[in-house]
Order: C-alpha cells, then sequence, then structure tokens
C-alpha cells in the first residue's frame, strides 16, 4: 500500500500545484501557460496555509509550526476558498494551453471538485475520529524524518513545539465536532491512539537531544500532548463510544460520488464488478492447475472427489497450508525481507524489467509507526516532494496482540503463514522492487513531470502499477522452479480484484453488520484463502476506510489492458524495460491520461 499519508490527504487532497512557489527558485519567461501558472501559484499559497500538515508532508515548511483548524468556520472558510479557485480556473481558456499546460490543468480541476465534496458532501471531520488521530501522528512524524546528521533538526523541532503547544486545543475542536461516529470507527481509533501516545511518549523524547536550545520546553510541552491525547483516547471510550450509533457504511449514492473522485477513471462501479468477478474465476482456475500437481506429490493417498468450486477450495486451500508452513519468525522477519530485496533485484536487473534506483538511495525497510500499524500489512512512505534525497521507507505492520498470550500466540501463527517466506516476496514486489518505489523514483526524477504531477499523484495509478509489476514479474520468470512460489503469488493475485468487491459492497449493500461481516470473511477466507487473521484485517479496513480498496484492481486493470494493446501493437519493437521506464515518466496520472500521453509519443 503506497502510504496514504492521512486521512486528511485523502479528505483534503492537496493538489497539483504542488510548490510551483514553494522554494523553486526563479519563474520561467512568460509563455501561453503564464495565466494558469499564476492561479495554480495562489491556488498553493492558500491550500498550504489551509493544511499545513500536507505543507509538511510535501517538503514545504513555511507552516511546520501550524496545525490544521476543523472548526466550523475555518472549513467554511476552505470552501469559499476552492470556490473562488474553481471560478478562476473557469476563466482560463484550457484549448490555448499548451499540451503539457492542459493536463496539469485536468489535474488541478479534478482536484478542486475532489475537496469541495469532501467539505460539502463528505464531511468526514464530523463522523471519523481517526481523521484526528492520523492527522496529528503525521504531523509529529513527518517534522522528525531527517537524517541523524543533519543540521535541521534545531529548526524542525522549534516548529514540532509550536504544534505540540496546539495539541490540546486540536483535540477539544475534535470532540466538539464529532457526532455521529459508528462503533467500529470509534473501536479502530482507541487502537490507533494508544500507538500515538506511544509514538509520543517513548520515541519522541529521546530525539530532543538533537534541539538542546529547547529541549526542557519540548519535553514539557510533549507532555502535555501526551496527557491530551490519552484523555482524547478516554473520552472515545467513555463518551463517544456508548452514543456511537452512526453507521461506517457511506451508502451507495455517496460512495458512487467518491469513487469517481478517487480512481478518476470512466469505468464504471457495474463494469468494474464485473472484470473482478471474471478475473477471480480465471485466477482460481489457475490456482488450481499449479496445485494439483504439488496435491498428488505431497498427498498421494488423498483423493478429492469434488468437482467445479469446491474441488479448487478444497485442493488449493491444502496445498496452500503446507507451503505457508514455510515462514519466517518475529525475530527474523525484517533480516529476511531485506535478503528477498536482494534477490528481487538480481531478477529484475537480469530480465531487464524496468530500470532501478542506485543502492545508495536512502530506502529504509522498518517497522510502521504505531498510529497506522494495523491498517494495512505494508506501507511505501516518499520522500517529500521537494526534498527527495530524505528517507524513504519501506515500513512493515507488527504482528498483531491482543494481551492475551494463548491467543497472540494463534494470531501470530497465523500472519506469520499468510506472510510466509513467499508471500514476503510477493510484499516487497508490490511495495518496494519494482513497486511504489520504483515508481516513485522514476517519476520524480523525470524531467518531463511538473512539480504539479510530483506532488498530485493519482493512487490508482501508484496501486495499479505496483499490482502490474506483480503480474509482470512472475510472467518473466519470477518463480521458474518453484512451483510454491507462484502458488502464492496467484493467491495474492486474487486480493485485488476481491477489495474491489469488498469495497463496492460492504458500502452499499443493505446487509446487516452480521451478516455483512460472514459474507466478507467467507469470501476472502474460502474462495480467497486468506488466513484469518488477514481477513479480519482486511474486513476492518474496509470498513474504516471506502474506495481506496478499489485503486489496486481498476489501476491495474487499466494498466494491464494498456500494456498488453501496447505490446500487441508493437509487435517486436516492443521492449518491456523501455515500456515501463517511459510508463512511469509521465507522472502518476489517473491511468486513462497516460494512456492518452503515451500513445500520442509512440505515435500508435
Amino acid at each position: 500500500m503506497r502510504n496514504p499519508t492521512s486521512l486528511i490527504l485523502l479528505l483534503f487532497t492537496l493538489g497539483p500545484l504542488a510548490l510551483a512557489t514553494a522554494g523553486c527558485g526563479k519563474r520561467a519567461p512568460a509563455s501561453p501557460d503564464e495565466p494558469f501558472t499564476s492561479l495554480a501559484e495562489a491556488y498553493l499559497e492558500d491550500v498550504l496555509r489551509l493544511w499545513p500538515t500536507q505543507a509538511t508532508y510535501l517538503g514545504n515548511h513555511k507552516y511546520d509550526g501550524q496545525l490544521e483548524d476543523f472548526s466550523p468556520p475555518a472549513l467554511q472558510k476552505a470552501a469559499s476558498i476552492y470556490e473562488k479557485h474553481r471560478d478562476n480556473l473557469r476563466q482560463i481558456a484550457r484549448d490555448r494551453l499548451s499540451p503539457q499546460g492542459r493536463v496539469d490543468y485536468d489535474v488541478i480541476a479534478r482536484d478542486i471538485e475532489s475537496s469541495l465534496f469532501s467539505l460539502s458532501r463528505l464531511k468526514q471531520h464530523t463522523w471519523d475520529p481517526n481523521l484526528y488521530n492520523e492527522t496529528l501522528g503525521f504531523s509529529v512524524l513527518l517534522l522528525t524524518l531527517q537524517d541523524e546528521k543533519s543540521d535541521l533538526w534545531p529548526q524542525r523541532f522549534e516548529s514540532l513545539l509550536s504544534r505540540l503547544r496546539q495539541v490540546p486545543h486540536f483535540f477539544e475542536i475534535a470532540k466538539s465536532n464529532l457526532a455521529d461516529s459508528s462503533r467500529t470507527l470509534v473501536e479502530f481509533t482507541i487502537e490507533q491512539n494508544a500507538g500515538n501516545v506511544s509514538f509520543l511518549r517513548d520515541a519522541l523524547p529521546p530525539l530532543f537531544e538533537r534541539a538542546p536550545r529547547i529541549k526542557a520546553q519540548l519535553e514539557e510541552e510533549n507532555t502535555r500532548a501526551v496527557a491530551a491525547m490519552e484523555e482524547f483516547g478516554r473520552w472515545l471510550k467513555d463518551d463517544l463510544l456508548p452514543r456511537a450509533g452512526g453507521d461506517w457504511r457511506l451508502g451507495k449514492e455517496l460512495w458512487t460520488e467518491k469513487l469517481r473522485y478517487t480512481l478518476g477513471s470512466d469505468v464504471t462501479p457495474e463494469e468494474i464488478q464485473a472484470r473482478a468477478e471474471e478475473d477471480i474465476k480465471r485466477t482460481r482456475q489457475e490456482l488450481l492447475a499449479i496445485a494439483e500437481p504439488m496435491h498428488a506429490r505431497f498427498f498421494p493417498k488423498h483423493r478429492h472427489r469434488e468437482q467445479g468450486e469446491e474441488r479448487i477450495n478444497l485442493v488449493v486451500r491444502e496445498v496452500i497450508e503446507k507451503v505457508s508452513r514455510d515462514h519466517s519468525t518475529p525475530e527474523s522477519l525484517y533480516d529476511d525481507v531485506k535478503g528477498y530485496v536482494e534477490k528481487i533485484k538480481k531478477f529484475i536487473r537480469e530480465r531487464q524489467i524496468v530500470s532501478l534506483p542506485p543502492d545508495d538511495d536512502n530506502l529504509f525497510i522498518e517497522p510502521t509507526p504505531g498510529f497506522l500499524n494495523g491498517l494495512a500489512v505494508a506501507f511505501f512512505n516518499p520522500p517529500p516532494a521537494l526534498e527527495p534525497e530524505l528517507k524513504k521507507s519501506y515500513w512493515i505492520s507488527s504482528i498483531p496482540s491482543t494481551g492475551d498470550p494463548a491467543r497472540d500466540r494463534q494470531r501470530q501463527e497465523s500472519y506469520l503463514r499468510e506472510y510466509n517466506n513467499y508471500g514476503l516476496q510477493s510484499l516487497t514486489i508490490h511495495e518496494a522492487f519494482p513497486g511504489h518505489y520504483v515508481q516513485h523514483y522514476l517519476t520524480s526524477r523525470s524531467p518531463q513531470v511538473s512539480v504539479v504531477r510530483k506532488v498530485f499523484q493519482s493512487g490508482t495509478f501508484a496501486e495499479g502499477w505496483a499490482v502490474l509489476m506483480e503480474r509482470i514479474m512472475f510472467e518473466h520468470g519470477y518463480a521458474d522452479g518453484d512451483p510454491a512460489n507462484l502458488l502464492i503469488h496467484k493467491k495474492i493475485q486474487l486480493r485485488a480484484p476481491m477489495n474491489a468487491i469488498l469495497d463496492a459492497r460492504l458500502h452499499t449493500s443493505a446487509m446487516s453488520d452480521a451478516e455483512a461481516d460472514a459474507w466478507a470473511l467467507d469470501l476472502m477466507t474460502r474462495y480467497g484463502f486468506q488466513e484469518q487473521t488477514e481477513a479480519i484485517g482486511k474486513l476492518r479496513r474496509a470498513k474504516v476506510t471506502s474506495t481506496q480498496l478499489s485503486t489496486y484492481f481498476v489501476g491495474c486493470m487499466e494498466l494491464e489492458d494498456f500494456y498488453r494493446d501496447v505490446k500487441a501493437r508493437m509487435g517486436e519493437r516492443f521492449v518491456l524495460k523501455d515500456f515501463n521506464d517511459r510508463l512511469a515518466s509521465y507522472g502518476a496520472l489517473p491511468p486513462k491520461m497516460v494512456r492518452e500521453l503515451m500513445l500520442a509519443d509512440l505515435k500508435l
């Protein structure tokens, strides 16, 4: 999963503008795009002021000392600012812009409409307590992502001191805003808030040594901030939870509207569901073809008379259970992943899949921060758009804990079976090589990617690229001679279409909570062969997020259709590495926009 940065960054998608004025130096000479460029600069300045955590995330540090203001007057002002920029944008003659200008114009127009939808229709600040939890978590974390010897620590910690002072008021606004929450969201936020508390209480204070002049003040304000966060956790449990009668579902109308903004695609929900069902049916047949000879070898005396879907369920399940015993231990997990990174990079170079970043590019493999731990199994956290040389992280979440030793051992084993030695390789391909990390590296260094595109990146393209890269790696022989590895890849391949089906049905159907849980868990465990721990986590994620789970399948569907189309048209002229490098070079735009640009360049 490419790091969503935080729910605030999903709710208020800071546009494209991306730092056109933020430390970019001299402006270019006048051009046909000049009126649009001026509008973009003004929009950027306004939006950075509105959402300071996102400004920090992008690498603009002008507003590092501020926190988001979610009070009703501030949000009304934000809506009026977006409306003003929408009106201004409509005065620009799009057809008179350069081809690159038209792309950026469309990106900005879409972002403005998405932001107005979030403010006027979605209103996440009124029902999602995790919006506040993640906003605060990132507002602190982002100021600590510096090289250990950086001379910027005192400056960043001056800003951190200012943000810490605002934490109590920040949570008072949260309490006054939150009304119609669901138990699911509140219970999830209670867990995530504990991760935030732990980060501020345990991980942050040792860093204060890097700002000795204000160390005492940092410690004092941090203590107050931790107390405010702990109080927020008690309020969630004792006040909001007992009256949490809201529905975690968006409902068909709201979900469909949000899906359109999330995907940036013309594909309809009905088309997505039909293609997802076809993909699941085809992949399950492929799983059976791989599993049957393995089953005959592993279980020579075990015969199944069942046919059809039930035969797939039984045969494939038994083989997966057998090969999933080959897994890491909690102590060896991170070292094992680092070993797989080297194996995967070697294969990419040998088969000329895509260009790779240099080995000294500052990628870290480390645990997921506490306030995100449990939302997904892994993330790629990119560096800021304006600070591409800063740390990049491949985050892996911890093995779930309940506090019950017996139950924890069971959950731990389930987790490790799901992310067995083969599953960890697929996970690493998706998150890092040649998935999110490589795509981000190539995009951020492409000379034709405008500042707009570097900052405003389509999650549909990012997730689609990562899933497509998984498929391409195995199509080109990554598991040659290792059917167990191919089997687990195909099992993981089922997740993308199942994610889309889960997202749509859970948020739009009239099923009761019990019916929804039973249906979703059956889909994932019986038909998707997922471990119980994985399925329970994905069910919770599907409930506390919406539309993001559709990006994996839709992005891969659109990019894979394009990949196979270009390959067929070019025939012997098609070179995989050239195609993938070029695909990333346009920026993480919605796939339909990348397709249009690339077909024009290839003259196809």
